[in-house]
């Protein structure tokens, strides 16, 4: 998938595992979606996702809705990305 690097201001080809690989290395990944998504309780919506590690176990998940930061995150091991994690979904991944 393309991914446009912040930093480094150009497009990049990467996939799942190396966005995985670039939070290890101190850098946070955007996902912008084409639509809003909603968790399975109806509890949060969102349109956007910013993901980052603090110490290369645990990863955070920020969320956005319409360009507004909501107060909600949630963190997850790396075996969670699995389930959670999904690049792939988003209309524009950024690396900052």
């Amino acid at each position: 998938m393309k991914a446009y690097d912040m930093i480094h201001k150009q497009e990049v080809e990467v996939d799942r595992k190396g966005l995985i690989d670039l939070m290890l290395n101190n850098r946070q990944i955007d996902l912008k979606f084409a639509q809003k998504k909603t968790d399975g309780d109806g509890y949060l919506t969102w349109d956007a996702e910013n993901w980052t590690t603090v110490d290369g176990k645990k990863f955070i998940r920020c969320y956005s809705l319409e360009g507004r930061v909501l107060r909600d995150s949630t963190t997850h091991n790396i075996y969670d990305l699995d389930n959670d994690f999904f690049p792939e979904q988003a209309e524009k991944v950024e690396i900052n």
